[in-house]
């Protein structure tokens, strides 16, 4: 139905505005908000008379979809949608300060409504009378984190920040006429005074590494269960997709002819004889047994031993959540060793290349050296900026030329494609992840499925994170904490605290600094696509690896200032001396502040002092004294130039005597190998009666090793057992 419209056409009033609150809920549902638009109506829609503009900027579509992809129509958010609706009333007609709305604001009074409500279904909040100062300050906390998740970004504007605030402030401010109409609004002011325009400019600016890495504590047994999901669980579960498949049907099957013997017949068509297939299928099927166990992995889905109603679809139930399960143990391993975004995952498409085999839009590059090839995807971004390409390239692994083992990425992207099989023909979209229909089961392969949504995608990686890894048994607080009892809510949580995002973070971290904690097998993948990064130039190809690797870089070198800062790590290399005689003062003024206050105020210190630090698995570089850059030294760089360090000099012997150099714990391992592998070497040359004045340089490396891990209090006793086991068995191997 076309709307006419008559700009000269009177305002019908059905009440005088200051009755608004005599109206009973039948009258207030026939008021006339707008000239064309109804209290009850979905669509509040008012006349634009700027020129150029779309509709949508003077309507207020009350269907709107949240952030959790339901609508404020349906029915859970009834109560939500009442005081929504009677907020934007009371604003138009009865404003208590200033005017009311202009007719070309109304969209954006929709955008902000859609942030504080979808925000609000998410913790668990109905009413305006629950948003306490308290809960308004974590909102406040939250927005950050929030606001990147929901746009698939880490870099936001003001005014975003201001638009997502401004519906607490209209309910302090209608207060008087919310109560009037029987909405309980808040009780005292959100924010303590403070203006929306200040508190933005403070949120927009901390936007950049606001969202921290998994903590290790997470991350580890979350990642190892993805990785054993890509084993034979998922080859059981495509397997287990003859359910769906069901390839007997109008072949030949053998019946129970009900007599004790069997009978030949064709497979029946109808739903009744498919449902009495999928039955005996699953009752008959057998889940394997891994390598490490003495049974399977999983008990069988006969409805005897599984179902807890006795109903025939209690092992269909079983079967969607393990289809669940695996899709989004792939989802999650493909975004945490590659470093997409959400939208970036669900625009991969399907198939795979008729021509190398591999999943569509993959490719095989050779490194410089020819000694390594790495999988890359190319994918169009679902969201551009101004001077952003329309393509760019993901890492997606990395192996030795020869080989051929694929990595874990491509192994997902693979199970992904076959899970997905039975549907692909009458799918609606081109692309990989598709979304599953309501219900408790799968669908049959008639079905029609369309594009998976980023927020049920989110939704569907926590309830992964909650059903099958096991945080019950974490720590109150992690490692590496910037905040007291930080893993308490994730214990207590079970997990649901995860946003995606934290994935990119936790790939940027491990590629960055290849964190030798993680547990190896996930630490190679890192390790092989930070190599693929520096011999391929990904990253200056990728703007938005970029933006997470900066993020990364400005959280990583907080946590090193602060470590420092707290007395939990100790430093080694000039720089370290020099930053902890500068920190001091600091040092003293925090140091009987909340752990959380403790990493805001060294945060701040940090920001002031415009720190830069660029890292590797052997030493921190944090270039303040570029006049003593030892890697630029060597090639007499200009000191006007040296911004950071020369990579192509820059190497371990030279950055232990630099003036710019940080060593701390996380590079323990790195001088750990460098001194066994250096002595190792000096006692078998020593055996053989080979002069040690031809190893000076291996001498200075271990004596240079050896002083670096004293400073970590490392017992380099126990080092020498290691050495002197190593020279044993190298003996008695030869």
């Amino acid at each position: 139905m076309t709307l006419k419209i008559n700009s000269s056409q009177p305002t019908k009033n059905v009440c005088a505005p200051t009755k608004l609150h005599e109206l009973t809920y039948a009258e207030l549902c026939k008021l006339q908000v707008t000239k064309y638009s109804l209290f009850e109506d979905n669509k509040w829609f008012e006349y634009n008379p700027t020129p150029g503009v779309g509709k949508s900027t003077s309507t207020i579509n009350w269907s709107m979809k949240l952030h959790d992809d339901s609508r404020l129509t349906e029915p859970q958010h009834s109560k939500r949608l009442h005081w929504a609706k009677v907020l934007v009333l009371v604003r138009l007609k009865v404003p208590a300060t200033g005017g009311p709305p202009a007719p070309g604001t109304l969209g954006t009074i929709q955008s902000s409504l859609k942030w504080l409500i979808s925000w609000m279904v998410k913790e668990g909040y109905n009413d305006p009378s629950e948003l306490t100062s308290a809960v308004c300050d974590h909102y406040l906390n939250d927005l950050p984190s929030f606001i990147s998740e929901v746009l698939d970004s880490e870099v936001f504007g003001e005014s975003t920040v201001r638009v997502a605030l401004q519906p607490l402030y209209d309910l302090w401010n209608e207060r008087v006429a919310l109560t009037r109409m029987g909405i309980r609004s808040l009780s005292s002011h959100p924010f303590l005074g403070h203006g929306a325009a200040k508190i933005a400019r403070e949120i927009a600016t901390e936007a950049m590494g606001w969202i921290k890495p998994l903590p290790d504590e997470v991350a580890i047994p979350l990642l190892n269960k993805t990785t054993w999901f890509l084993g034979k669980p998922a080859e059981d579960v495509i397997r287990l997709l003859d359910v769906v498949r069901d390839p007997d049907e109008g072949g030949i099957v053998i019946v129970d002819n009900g007599r004790g013997g069997t009978r030949t017949q064709l497979g029946g068509k109808g739903e009744q004889a498919r449902r009495r297939r999928a039955s005996v299928f699953m009752a008959n099927f057998r889940f394997s047994t891994l390598e490490e166990d003495s049974e399977p992995w999983h008990r069988p889905l006969d409805v005897k031993t599984t179902g807890e109603t006795g109903k025939s679809s209690d092992a269909q139930i079983k079967l969607r959540k393990l289809f669940e399960a695996v899709r989004d143990a792939c989802a999650i391993t493909i975004q945490a060793m590659s470093g997409m975004r959400m939208s970036e995952l669900l625009g991969i498409q399907a198939g795979f290349d008729d021509v190398t085999g591999l999943p569509t839009g993959v490719r095989i590059d050779e490194s410089s050296t020819g000694l390594y090839e790495w999988f890359v995807i190319r994918t169009v971004l679902s969201k551009t900026e101004a001077g952003l390409p329309r393509e760019v390239d993901w890492v997606l692994g990395m192996r030795p030329k020869g080989t051929h083992e694929l990595p874990h990425a491509i192994r997902a992207l693979v199970i992904l494609n076959r899970i997905y099989e039975p549907w692909r023909a009458n799918a609606k979209t081109d692309r990989l992840i598709l979304a599953s229909k309501s219900g408790e089961t799968l669908q049959t392969k008639v079905n029609k499925l369309g594009a998976m949504h980023a927020g049920k995608m989110h939704v569907a990686m926590k309830r992964f994170i909650s059903n099958w890894v096991d945080l019950s048994g974490l720590p109150d607080e992690s490692l590496h904490k910037s905040e007291d009892n930080d893993l308490i809510q994730w214990r207590e949580s079970k997990g649901m605290i995860f946003r995606s995002h934290m994935l990119r973070k936790t790939w940027a971290n491990y590629t960055l600094a290849c964190d030798s904690r993680l547990l190896p097998a996930i630490q190679m993948q890192f390790h092989h696509l930070s190599l693929a990064m520096t011999e391929g130039g990904y990253i200056g190809k990728n703007p938005l690896l970029v933006e997470s690797l900066n993020s990364v870089s400005r959280q990583k070198r907080n946590s090193i200032i602060f470590e420092m800062v707290i007395g939990r790590s100790a430093f080694a290399g000039r720089m370290g001396e020099q930053l902890e005689a500068a920190t001091t003062i600091l040092r003293e003024a925090i140091a009987n502040l909340p752990t959380s206050e403790k990493w805001q105020h060294v945060v701040e210190w940090a920001d002031a002092s415009q720190l830069q630090m660029y890292f590797s698995p052997h030493a921190t570089c944090c270039p303040t004294r570029t006049s003593e850059m030892r890697c630029h030294d060597t090639v007499q760089t200009p000191v006007w130039v040296r911004k950071e360090p020369n990579t192509a000099t820059r190497e371990p012997s030279l950055c232990a005597g630099c003036a710019c150099a940080i060593m701390d714990k996380s590079h323990e391992p790195f001088w750990v190998d460098r001194y066994v592998n250096n002595w190792v070497s000096i006692k078998l040359n020593e055996a053989a009666g080979v002069s040690l004045v031809d190893f000076r340089v291996i001498q200075f490396r271990a004596n240079q090793a050896g002083s670096i891990l004293r400073k970590f209090d490392v017992d380099l006793e126990e080092l020498d057992v290691r050495v002197a086991k190593t020279v044993e068995e190298t003996y008695a191997s030869a």
